[in-house]
């Protein structure tokens, strides 16, 4: 069986217009992507639109944008946002210190610390119309609540976030992820909801919490110490026999410098606009974290979702670590910037030079989502540096004295963008990125594309025919550029062939010409090329290029025939040859893990380099067999009266009162 796809790409390396589709697959649906870019679903909610961008800096700081609209300032926010975070003592019934770092807000730790809050196991009631929501009222007499979860939402499509080891598998149904939860009641309110992986988990937290008794540190906390572990507490005096230097979890640091948090032991969560930039922001606010202990932890299941950042101005937290170091922008031209073409706004952060994030002269990101022309529904996702002047104006920023290129972004930034579209499988990934991945979510009225990986230096051609073609090349410019291309299986002329996952990724900086691997089943070879202008813009510098294709076991045993796709490792040899004929080094990898054939090879020069895998000679396949590949994932409709919906998993079921509309697809 041969396969390619190939695409010859702009000066502005835009190559998803040029991409060759496959057969119509069976389950071919209509897909109408709008040829225009997308706008901020904040705008217009609906289908195809970008929902949220989400930034994760060097040192593993999440920042979440907002989209700021063309003309308007950023949003600003007063210095605490009326939160306060503290941390708690858990004591036991010696009144000895088990626990000193259970950080959370007033609200949880009122609840916890007034000694009359009631702890229920509620594992009984999920997957059923009567669990309770935070807020609702709980009636004793009849042991039921006023406010509960939508039967829907037991089948909505979330991370699933394991509590015993912190890993996040996604897209998984709610039943699916949990199966215990208990509820913190005070004063007949539910004010706190954790959830567990394990059955028996919210029992033995339940009996483990009605044990304890909860001090709020608030006031020590302040004073820049907390009472050691095994310390003992005397409720008459309200002290510990012995404390030890606070120690503030970098979550809470972090998150009090995006939402604008007061945190017991900091002068303030808001800096200054004098003093220097600070450590960039970090995870989004979760649930009350549980004390470190290894053997009392009582981490939630489900973190809340991060909130919009909206704290107000530029500079450091006391006791927070030194700026991050500047990105690298020796590739091409350092700030300044100069504005180009106008933006219809931009996605930022009040504290966007705060974090670091301004380094390369860009104030924001545009996401430039939408066909990737008009005779294709071909999703095209790029995402652009902005440049806002004093008047609140998005223009694109551009490199001084040529507005037609970008400056670089950020290599050291992974970005992540979620966009709605119509009712897409993913046949293949595309992406000019580094470690660029792609999920799907289906929720109904729409699926949510995520897209997340890091800018790459991609050498632009001002005429691809003669420049990416020879040893003599110069490119026009090197940009570090973010783009991703995703060639739906589902539409009138989409990629890929019944029985393939939809998880075919190839990734390269050579977009003069870039294809998917060609598999020649004659000669159990795999082909394919990537190619750009051999000299960067200076003449002299040799451009150098990656390529990386992952290909699912289960499309390699189809595609290939290989029952035992982990031979890969042993079994193929990768040749690179430039175009020239000879050889050029190069780092090849090919590994086979996680259900996956991951072929990486980096370090060669442009500008048209051949890539091959073969297999090696005198390679005598394993005897053993892939006896159980991944299961494929479907989609089944439900309806309930007019209105349906569409569940996805590897055995999706309608939720309880709907009924399935034709066949699983």
């Amino acid at each position: 069986m041969r396969k390619s796809l190939i695409a010859r790409g702009s000066v502005l390396a835009l190559l998803a217009g040029l991409f060759v589709g496959a057969a119509l697959p069976s389950h071919a649906a209509t897909l109408r992507v709008p040829k225009t870019a997308f706008a901020a679903c904040a705008q217009i909610n609906g289908t195809y639109c970008v929902e949220s961008v989400v930034i994760t800096t060097a040192q593993g700081k999440t920042v979440p944008l907002m989209w700021v609209p063309n003309g308007n300032p950023v949003p600003q926010q007063p210095a605490n946002a009326g939160i306060s975070f503290a941390p708690m003592a858990e004591l036991n019934k010696a009144n000895v210190v088990i626990g000193n770092g259970w950080w959370a807000d007033q609200y949880q730790r009122d609840a916890l610390t007034s000694g009359t809050a009631v702890f229920m196991d509620v594992s009984n009631l999920i997957g059923t119309p009567n669990f309770p929501v935070q807020g609702a009222k709980y009636d004793s007499a009849t042991k039921t609540f006023d406010t509960t979860r939508p039967m829907d939402s037991w089948s909505y499509p979330q991370d699933c976030w394991d509590n015993s080891n912190g890993s996040v598998t996604p897209n998984v149904a709610w039943t699916d992820c949990y199966k215990s939860a208990l509820v913190i009641i005070k004063d007949g309110e539910v004010k706190m909801e954790f959830d567990y992986n394990k059955a028996d988990r919210a029992a033995s937290e339940v009996k483990r919490y009605q044990s304890e008794t909860f001090i709020d540190l608030k006031d020590l906390a302040n004073t820049q110490m907390q009472p050691d572990w095994n310390a003992k507490y005397d409720p008459a005096t309200k002290t510990f026999s012995k404390t030890v230097p606070l120690v503030t979890p970098i979550w809470v640091t972090n998150n009090s410098l995006v939402n604008g948090w007061d945190v017991a032991g900091t002068v303030s969560a808001l800096p200054s606009a004098a003093t220097p930039a600070a450590t960039p922001a970090a995870t989004p606010a979760a649930s009350p974290s549980a004390s470190p202990s290894a053997s009392a932890s009582a981490t939630p299941a489900t973190p809340a979702a991060g909130s919009t950042p909206a704290a107000a101005g530029d500079g450091a937290v006391p006791g927070v670590a030194a700026a991050p170091l500047a990105p690298d922008a020796s590739t091409n031209v350092a700030p300044p910037v100069e504005a180009g073409r106008a933006l219809g706004g931009h996605w930022t952060t009040p504290l966007w030079n705060t974090l670091g994030l301004g380094q390369l002269g860009y104030d924001g990101l545009f996401v430039d989502a939408k066909a990737a022309n008009e005779f294709t529904n071909n999703l095209f996702v790029d995402v652009l540096p902005t440049l806002t002047d004093s008047n609140n104006k998005v223009n694109l920023a551009s490199q001084p004295g040529s507005k037609g290129y970008a400056v670089n972004l950020d290599p050291d930034i992974t970005i992540k963008v979620t966009v709605r579209t119509g009712d897409m499988k993913t046949g293949v990934t595309v992406a000019v990125g580094v470690d660029t991945t792609v999920q799907t979510q289906n929720h109904g009225d729409y699926t949510l594309v995520s897209i997340e990986g890091s800018a790459v230096t991609v050498p632009l051609a001002k005429n691809p025919a003669t420049d990416c073609t020879g040893e003599a090349g110069v490119a026009k410019a090197n940009v570090r550029q973010f783009q991703t291309l995703i060639i739906p299986q589902n539409d009138q002329t989409g990629f890929g062939i019944d029985g393939t996952t939809g998880n075919l990724y190839v990734g390269s900086n050579g977009v003069c010409s870039l294809s998917t691997p060609t598999w020649d089943a004659t000669n159990k070879a795999f082909t394919w090329e990537a190619s750009a202008p051999h000299f960067a813009s200076d003449g002299v510098t040799v451009n150098k290029g990656f390529y990386k294709a992952v290909i699912p076991f289960q499309d390699a045993a189809l595609l290939w025939g290989l029952t035992n796709p982990a031979d890969a490792a042993t079994a193929l040899k990768v040749s690179l040859t430039t175009e020239a004929g000879g050889t050029s080094a190069a780092i090849a990898v090919v590994s086979a893990k996680n259900g996956k054939i991951i072929i990486d090879v980096s370090g060669f020069g442009f500008s048209r380099p051949k890539l091959s895998i073969t297999i090696k000679k005198g390679y005598k396949p394993s005897k053993a067999k892939i006896t159980a590949l991944p299961a494929p994932k479907v989609t089944v409709t439900c309806a309930l009266g007019a209105s349906t919906k569409k569940i996805t998993g590897t055995n999706p079921v309608c939720p309880k009162g709907f009924k399935q509309i034709g066949p699983k697809v």
